[in-house]
């Protein structure tokens, strides 16, 4: 379930009917096994004691096979995770989630997993029939349930509003930044920002100076000089510029005021609320909830 979840969160990548056959396959064929047993011991034999899951027999050598199937499934939901920051594009045409909670989620699952198989191992071992090893395994379970379903539907809403949020500025026309001064570079300058503009490639958290480059088909070492001839910024300060009159344009502007400023920050471009309040105080003296009350 953790991985269909992964992959209908991202969005990124289909379930083949194949693929979701292999992955319920283990339930129905564990299912299969109790219910034959419980139809032997009521028709055939009553005598016939069904095995206990907390010790020693065919359940318990199942749960190792549980075990691995459950860390493969994990390392293929890491790849698909990587896979999908990988395809990322400079442009971010379609916004993609976040998926750094999703790698804790997957950390938290291999504690989980190893809390079980140390459970395992203990009754293989000493032969206990004993379902308390198991209960820091159950406990863990539930906490990333319960954790997995808070965070989860928090941050689907806060993609949703995002998406709500970049249809309707598509309608906005925005502003560009004024020149330092005059100088043989700034009509390739010129060029460097209406692309940065017309593209709107700070939309991206993850632009530096190299992706720029490879969109732009200029040298690293020619942006940041371009940059600095032309503008009193550093790289990042030059694209989060972009980034805060996009936010303030947003702020100030009545189609976005159900949106939060939160999500208003994320949507220009920066790559968590600290960074955003952060920026933004630096280059207005407030922050974005002052600015907004002002």
């Amino acid at each position: 379930m953790f991985y269909f979840y992964i992959k209908k969160f991202t969005g990124a990548f289909s379930t083949s009917s194949l693929e979701k056959t292999l992955l319920i396959t283990p339930f129905f064929i564990v299912l299969a096994i109790h219910i034959c047993q419980v139809f032997y011991k009521i028709f055939i034999n009553e005598s016939y004691v069904i095995p206990s899951h907390f010790k020693r027999g065919i359940y318990v050598y199942i749960e190792f096979f549980s075990f691995i199937f459950n860390i493969v499934i994990i390392i293929l939901t890491y790849k698909k995770i990587k896979l999908h920051e990988s395809e990322r594009s400079i442009i971010y045409k379609e916004l993609k989630p976040e998926t750094k909670w999703l790698k804790e989620l997957i950390v938290i699952g291999l504690a989980i997993c190893i809390c079980w198989l140390i459970a395992l191992l203990i009754i293989v071992l000493y032969d206990l029939n004993k379902s308390y090893v198991f209960y820091p395994m159950w406990i863990g379970i539930s906490a990333l349930v319960y954790w997995m379903g808070y965070i989860g539907l928090s941050k689907s809403q806060l993609l949703e509003e995002r998406i709500a949020l970049r249809k309707q500025r598509e309608k906005n026309i925005e502003e560009k930044i004024t020149l330092k001064k005059s100088n043989p570079n700034s009509e390739i300058f010129n060029k460097l920002n209406d692309a940065i503009e017309s593209k709107k490639l700070y939309l991206n958290p993850e632009l530096n100076t190299e992706t720029l480059a490879r969109e732009l088909d200029l040298k690293a070492s020619t942006i940041s000089q371009l940059i600095n001839q032309n503008t009193d910024y550093n790289f990042n300060e030059y694209i989060n510029s972009f980034r805060i009159k996009d936010v303030k344009t947003m702020l100030e502007h009545p189609d976005y005021a159900n949106y939060t400023i939160v999500t208003i920050g994320l949507e220009a471009g920066f790559n968590s609320k600290a960074s955003f309040y952060r920026v933004f105080k630096r280059f207005e003296g407030m922050t974005p909830s002052e600015y907004l009350k002002k």
